[in-house]
């Protein structure tokens, strides 16, 4: 007999709570699977019916993240597809909305892999009028890890900059100094 899908998504999501906050206490890539059943009260069978591991659960946590962030971003580009203010506050929004997972996310041990992962479920978005180069690939990179890195420092010192100068520095580098780079002719 199937489980009904409420319960396998409580239990997936049950997992997924114990291992952030067992991963808000302690480095993210020392949590194991065994302090996660513990903490979530399940079998170590229950938590490879879901995950084939922690590495694998970080995955999913980041993946839930994507597309949730894409669906926001989505709603905005449908009305113009322009990368405006309006783009760049949806997109600081969705870090915000949840800062306790994003800052496990984007912990100094996780942060390489999280914008690498980012890059790759958002580069056909933001590129797909431009053909890629080796140069705007290095550009792109150069993009990513530098907002990435602001956004992430921004997470784990609230009170160095609001919101809105975070927002400024972003949409600055993306209209300066980014868009006009992968315009060109290169």
């Amino acid at each position: 007999m199937n489980k009904q899908p409420e319960i396998t998504d409580a239990t997936r999501e049950t997992l997924v709570n114990a291992f952030f906050q067992l991963a808000r206490k302690n480095n993210i890539n020392q949590v194991t699977v065994r302090e996660i059943i513990n903490l979530a009260g399940y079998s170590r069978a229950t938590f490879y019916r879901y995950f084939k591991d922690v590495f694998a659960l970080v995955e999913y946590a980041e993946d839930s993240f994507f597309q949730k962030t894409r669906a926001a971003l989505a709603e905005h580009e449908a009305g113009n597809g322009v990368y405006d203010r309006r783009f760049f506050e949806i997109f600081i929004k969705c870090f915000n909305e949840d800062p306790a997972r994003i800052s496990v996310l984007m912990s100094e041990q996780n942060l390489s892999h999280f914008i690498r992962r980012m890059r790759e479920k958002t580069i056909d978005n933001i590129n797909t009028q431009i053909a890629g180069t080796p140069k705007k690939g290095a550009i792109t990179d150069m993009f990513f890890s530098s907002v990435f890195s602001a956004i992430a420092n921004h997470i784990q010192n609230p009170n160095a900059l609001t919101d809105e100068d975070l927002l400024d520095i972003i949409q600055n580098l993306f209209v300066d100094w980014y868009w006009p780079q992968m315009t060109v002719e290169i």
